[in-house]
């Protein structure tokens, strides 16, 4: 019962603190958006091709589409960029983690983002901490929420470990659906 109870809390502050995570960079982003970044912003993402070679790039460089669909989406939240915009970025995201994982299979190297969360943190709130407003303050803010938002997803992903050997998947497998939607399909 205890285990429960310690997973649905660390499931709680996990999506907690990714939820803040993405209210921070949001706010962050709003505050540091200059007319350079919106141009930026918006000329890679001007057609769906650019969008999606975006999102493939960012990918490849963090190694994390989760952290470039977030992005992505705080962007559209600040008003950056629109959704159709975004879906290019997020559609290339997903290629660049596919791709990304066909180069850790090939080459035996992954850059473990998690391990850069918690200077993100430290660095940002120096940053708010020295200026407590303008753009060095919304940089800072901006960076504790990515670096929430990787912290965030390790205790996701640190509560919910122990979930999944004790879930009996083998009870949804595919042969039993087929054979029982073949049976039905006879039936009628």
């Amino acid at each position: 019962m205890s285990d429960v109870i310690s997973t649905v809390g660390a499931g709680l502050g996990g999506l907690g603190l990714f939820i803040l995570a993405i209210g921070l960079m949001t706010d962050g982003l709003k505050a540091v958006a200059g007319s350079s970044l919106r141009h930026i912003l918006s000329s890679w993402t001007k057609t769906p091709v650019r969008g999606i070679f975006s999102g493939f790039l960012m990918t490849a460089i963090v190694q994390s589409s989760s952290a470039v669909t977030v992005a992505s989406l705080g962007f559209v939240n600040a008003g950056l960029l629109n959704m159709r915009q975004v879906l290019g970025v997020i559609f290339g995201a997903n290629i660049g983690t596919t791709m990304t994982g066909w180069l850790v299979a090939i080459l035996g190297f992954k850059l473990n983002i998690e391990a850069f969360a918690l200077p993100l943190v430290g660095i940002g709130m120096m940053f708010k901490l020295t200026q407590q407003q303008g753009r060095l303050a919304a940089v800072g803010q901006t960076l504790v929420g990515f670096g929430l938002f990787f912290i965030g997803i390790g205790v996701l992903k640190e509560a919910f470990d122990g979930v999944m050997p004790s879930f009996p998947i083998s009870q949804f497998a595919a042969e039993g659906l087929v054979e029982y939607s073949f049976t039905c399909w006879w039936a009628l």
